[in-house]
């Protein structure tokens, strides 16, 4: 039997180590929530198609993601800067980001690029933005990102000026004017081929190649250079019948800095199965893709990309990935370092009690 005092020393250090394990599985590591808020455009967009995609896979791992809509990007970083919108995580186009925003934001990476589509009316084939002085444009809605970056690209390439109207449909009613006559340029996002061979169907509308395409993306950041190949809309009618020169805006997820890392982890496994097919534009596996650009990228995301996923995250479930996580980076260190001081407390009271008897039994 031990003798009280290294007893008391035990039940104490016990306590100490149950303790520091109830702190850290408390407050130094909180499991992940079970519900994620992300921005996502407007409602039948690519970016809420995305985010619906999403919201499937998350759905497996029990957890459920709730789905904002908005005009467009520069919305979904309004409401993922204010922290009392619930919004954790949004879809958003490159260079429409603000300085501050790296304080806050966390990117995910580049999920897909989506070319830029100028259909216009004229007798001639337009290949320079300034070809478009004095005309009637439509460039996308206020408050979304691809009328930010076109107005950039007509005032870098020249192409405003006072006799220029800017109309405000949108892109579904400004197809129809175009057809009607009632615009002479129309400046659309990504849309289905099938859509795009539609539009080009209406006599007298054409699809602008441009020519400055790659000098502009040099210029205007968030934009790249995109080729239509010649064919890609129809092989048997060789439409169309020349490479067609593109704008594209770069896209990516971003997500608060402090959205739990688990979390962020799901989103990325999320973007990787929806991002990862070969498109009209992009190679397979080209997305998700670590890019350089003006906001940091997470821990989360960097190891994603660098080392893939853990052996745990590999063949065990996300609940339990998560709770192994934390008793290997956690809970296991403490431990560690409590065993030389519980060993060095047993071996302190052992001499003391070794000490005591020596003073108690009678010299003969």
């Amino acid at each position: 039997m031990l003798p009280r005092s290294p007893l008391i020393i035990v039940i104490l250090s016990a306590a100490i180590v149950v303790a520091a394990l109830y702190v850290t599985y408390r407050l130094v590591d909180p499991l992940p929530p079970r519900h994620l808020a992300i921005a996502a455009g407007a409602a039948g967009s690519g970016y809420d198609n995305f985010a619906r995609q999403y919201a499937r896979i998350l759905a497996r791992q029990g957890v459920a993601l709730e789905i904002g809509n908005s005009v467009g990007a520069v919305e979904n970083l309004a409401l993922l800067r204010d922290p009392a919108s619930g919004v954790q995580a949004a879809v958003a186009t490159f260079g429409v980001t603000q300085p501050a925003d790296a304080d806050i934001f966390y990117s995910l990476g580049g999920i897909f690029d989506a070319a830029i589509f100028t259909f216009y009316r004229n007798a001639e084939p337009v290949t320079l933005f300034a070809q478009f002085r004095g005309k009637r444009l439509s460039i996308g809605m206020p408050g979304t990102a691809l009328r930010l970056l076109m107005l950039e690209v007509l005032k870098a390439t020249d192409a405003l000026d006072a006799s220029t109207q800017l109309l405000d449909p949108d892109y579904t009613q400004a197809i129809d004017a175009l057809i009607a006559g009632e615009i002479d340029v129309v400046i659309v996002p990504q849309q289905d081929l099938n859509r795009v061979q539609h539009t080009l169907g209406t006599p007298g509308i054409r699809l602008m190649s441009v020519a400055q395409a790659e000098a502009i993306s040099k210029t205007v950041p968030g934009l790249k250079h995109a080729v239509l190949w010649r064919g890609l809309l129809d092989l048997s009618r060789d439409l169309p019948n020349s490479d067609v020169d593109l704008l594209a805006s770069r896209n990516r997820v971003l997500v608060r800095k402090d959205l739990h890392p688990a979390l962020q982890y799901l989103l990325l496994e999320a973007m990787r199965e929806v991002h990862w097919p070969a498109g009209p534009f992009n190679r397979l596996g080209e997305f998700p893709a670590e890019q350089p650009n003006d906001l940091p990228l997470s821990p989360t995301a960097q190891a994603f990309y660098r080392s893939g996923p853990t052996l745990w995250q590999r063949y065990t479930s996300f609940w339990l990935t998560s709770l192994l996580n934390r008793i290997a980076f956690f809970v296991i260190p403490v431990v560690l370092a409590l065993i030389p001081v519980i060993g060095f407390a047993l071996t302190f009271f052992r001499w003391l009690h070794i000490r005591r008897s020596e003073r108690s039994t009678p010299r003969k």
